[in-house]
């Protein structure tokens, strides 16, 4: 109760500080019911999941910055506060040094993945997730170039390294990574994942991709192999209310399931504050084909990226055993520095 207390203090202590600190909170819900003809005696079903989270963005004094964030997510019928991130660093004009705790992995952030919102559950990486608590040195060659060490790794994965070659410039990246972890995710044997992260937009045609390569040594009774995954979005927008999007997606590992395909495309048309989204994936679970078919339509609160959306979904494994899902999702964000702005 003391805790509860305590949170609830600084929650109420940060929003009387909203003008002054980079105050941001964000809501993640995703609502659906939905009749499925395989589930004998439970054809009809309700299923549910949300997300919270408040935090600092930034905060910088002088050569140090500060950012924290904290997340809720649905854990049967009790909410549990815990920490998804935490960073204190020290920059110089070339020299960084951080310590903290973060999420870190592969496949982040495509937007074919966010229709909706926790479709896929609560998981921010597609691939190799682990929890990277660490010391991080960086150096900038150029206010564009990077390159950083980070030591560190938790009790699951053990040691971990993780070296950083990363150039950026506005919205667009390019990243290689070596990763090395005394245990990964899966086998209990060391791995090495290499990988290549990039981001480009032109005017009217946007890509995202990203390729990684895990070898795993033979150790005791584990084989030497490799897996891969690689993920891939191209979106282009013939005019500026309408956006052409595919995505696919490919991992090999050497556990159940072996190979997973993904091929999705989507259309998005703009009407003001409305889009309407219909869009299609294919996923390929050694060689057994899921079919999805959604109709999509959001509101979205002016400049504001929060929104409401609904949509139909007419899903199957078999065309003449279909699953019909009616959803609701929300997506809701405020951010302390846009009401500065307002002011």
């Amino acid at each position: 109760m003391k805790s509860k207390l305590v949170i609830l203090l600084l929650l109420l202590s940060s929003f009387c500080l909203a003008t002054e600190l980079p105050l941001y909170a964000k809501w993640q819900s995703l609502n659906s019911m939905y009749y499925d003809t395989l589930q004998s005696g439970k054809e009809l079903s309700w299923d549910e999941a949300y997300r919270a989270e408040f935090g600092i963005s930034r905060m910088a004094f002088r050569n140090m910055d500060f950012a924290l964030a904290v997340e809720t997510e649905q854990f049967f019928d009790e909410a549990r506060l815990r920490l998804k991130s935490f960073r204190i660093g020290y920059q110089t004009d070339e020299l960084y040094l951080q310590a903290g705790s973060t999420e870190h992995g592969y496949g982040f952030g495509y937007a074919m993945d966010q229709y909706p919102d926790l479709e896929s559950g609560f998981a921010a990486y597609s691939y190799q997730p682990m929890r990277l608590n660490s010391l991080g040195i960086g150096h900038n060659f150029t206010p564009n170039l990077m390159l950083r060490l980070d030591l560190g790794g938790n009790k699951h994965n053990q040691a971990s390294g993780l070296v950083t070659l990363a150039w950026s410039e506005e919205n667009d990246f390019l990243i290689f990574s070596q990763d090395f972890r005394v245990m990964d995710n899966h086998w209990r044997t060391p791995v090495s994942i290499s990988a290549i992260e990039l981001s480009q937009s032109w005017p009217k045609i946007a890509l995202d991709g990203t390729f990684a390569l895990s070898l795993l040594p033979e150790w005791e009774a584990t084989e030497a192999h490799f897996d891969i995954y690689s993920q891939a979005e191209l979106q282009v927008s013939p005019v500026q209310s309408s956006r052409v999007a595919l995505g696919a997606v490919y991992k090999k590992q050497n556990y159940a399931a072996r190979e997973t395909q993904q091929v999705h495309l989507r259309f998005v048309q703009d009407f003001g504050r409305f889009s309407l989204i219909p869009l299609s994936n294919l996923h390929i679970i050694d060689s057994e084909k899921l079919w999805q078919h959604r109709l999509m339509a959001k509101y979205y609160f002016a400049e504001n990226p929060s929104n409401i959306g609904v949509y139909y979904d007419y899903s199957y494994f078999a065309a003449h055993q279909p699953r019909h899902t009616f959803g609701l999702a929300l997506d809701f964000e405020f951010d302390a520095r846009d009401f500065n702005a307002g002011l």
